[in-house]
């Protein structure tokens, strides 16, 4: 693999990490469960946060989960507590799954983590908004309430991984009705008419579903499983008194020496979750290339500090397994997660409202398009980590420019 390193003056000194210790034999996340989650449950006040969205009439409130590293930084430890708590009890329900489905952006390091749990072998693909180079065949579907209602799924190995499997998991982070993934699993038996002789599970950390809607999936061969069950509640009056503002545009910033990135060049067989990896591979391939870029430059990420490793739109589950092994380490002070995001949310500084601070920034992966990073805090250094092309480096900047402003000393860019 061929590597190009650039980095400012102003790297610091990192003590050396062995970062890929990770087993990922068969069973190895239930194992984990078992000896280090426990009997883990979750109740509604750790897993939700109403807020209101910014300008979208299809539906005006937003379910904020505190602890899935989307848009509140959360300790990756924390976060893959959660995932992985859903994925064990998948696993054990389960074992003969073969072939998980995660939903963009929000739900695609949640898929992750649970394809993860059904062992190295399993494939995972996550649904995308993105161009993709090299996929011949897409299947197309509706997130009609979402900000970006189009989403497709890579078909072109899509036919072979369904016949190696007699369970198909599809995960979201919320099912609310139920629609989207009828919209989806319709769409699939169209292109994939075998989907209808398998056994389907529509696995979510939050499942709000009807007892109507949740019979009409049993009726089509669909059970549901959640970490936690609520009921369907309308939260748009709720929202309605909310006094919010939008996302803030950039603050002035001195761009002149804000960045150390360390940026690779991918190799041609480079495996992307948009068109299906085998989880194993996917995991290790992330956490041995990172091992490969703190081993070329031992200044970097100093010990002590207070760490934040920021995840891009639907690149989340490298940038949360990187910083979860920076937390396992017990060299710094703080580690936190979380990520830019396409969904346009309200700032709202009242007591309990999850969001208080927001910008908009250019996307990694569009020039012309928005995105937006929350919460924002004070930290020592910063990692983002991304899938996006090299090139566009104005984003780059942006981001950067504005965690100096917050008073970062250090900000990387690793390709993933």
């Amino acid at each position: 693999m061929e590597r190009e390193i650039v980095k400012d003056k102003n790297s610091s000194v990192i003590a050396a990490m062995n970062l890929n210790e990770i087993n990922l034999d068969e069973g190895s996340c239930a194992a984990w469960s078992e000896s280090y989650y426990g009997e883990q449950t979750y109740s509604e006040e750790q897993l939700l946060k109403l807020a209101k969205r910014f300008h979208n009439t299809k539906r005006t409130y937003l379910l904020v989960d505190p602890l899935q590293g989307k848009h509140i930084p959360v300790s990756p430890n924390e976060c893959l507590r959660m995932l992985r708590t859903l994925g064990t009890m998948l696993s054990d329900e389960f074992p003969s799954a073969k072939l998980v489905v995660g939903f963009a952006e929000t739900a695609t390091a949640v898929g992750a983590a649970v394809a993860e749990c059904m062992g190295r072998d399993c494939r995972y693909y996550q649904t995308t908004r993105e161009d993709v180079e090299g996929v011949d065949s897409w299947v197309e579907f509706l997130e009609e309430h979402s900000h970006a209602a189009e989403q497709k799924l890579a078909a072109d190995k899509f036919a072979a991984d369904l016949d190696a499997t007699d369970t198909v998991i599809f995960v979201d982070d919320e099912l609310s009705t139920g629609k989207t993934l009828n919209n989806m699993i319709d769409r699939l038996i169209t292109f994939f008419p075998q989907l209808a002789n398998k056994h389907i599970v529509a696995a979510s950390i939050i499942n709000r579903m009807s007892d109507e809607n949740i019979a009409a999936f049993a009726k089509r061969g669909i059970a549901c499983r959640q970490l936690l069950k609520l009921e369907n509640i309308n939260y748009t009056e709720v929202v309605a008194p909310m006094v919010i503002r939008g996302a803030s545009e950039l603050p002035e910033i001195n761009t002149a020496d804000t960045l150390s990135a360390v940026n690779f060049i991918r190799a041609e067989d480079y495996a992307s979750p948009r068109t299906g990896v085998r989880i194993g591979e996917y995991i290790e391939n992330i956490l041995t290339r990172h091992d490969r870029v703190i081993s070329n430059d031992k200044r970097m990420i100093p010990s002590g500090r207070r760490l934040a490793v920021i995840g891009t739109e639907e690149c989340m589950y490298p940038g949360l397994i990187i910083a979860e092994q920076y937390e396992n380490s017990g060299a710094y002070a703080s580690v936190r997660f979380h990520a830019t995001t396409r969904s346009p949310i309200g700032i709202c500084e009242d007591e309990d409202y999850p969001v208080t601070n927001g910008y908009k920034l250019k996307s990694f992966y569009e020039k012309d398009r928005q995105t937006f990073l929350y919460d924002l805090a004070e930290y020592d250094s910063v990692l983002i980590v991304t899938d996006s092309a090299p090139e566009n480096m104005e984003a780059v900047q942006e981001l950067a420019g504005l965690f100096r402003y917050y008073g970062c000393s250090e900000v990387i860019v690793e390709r993933v």
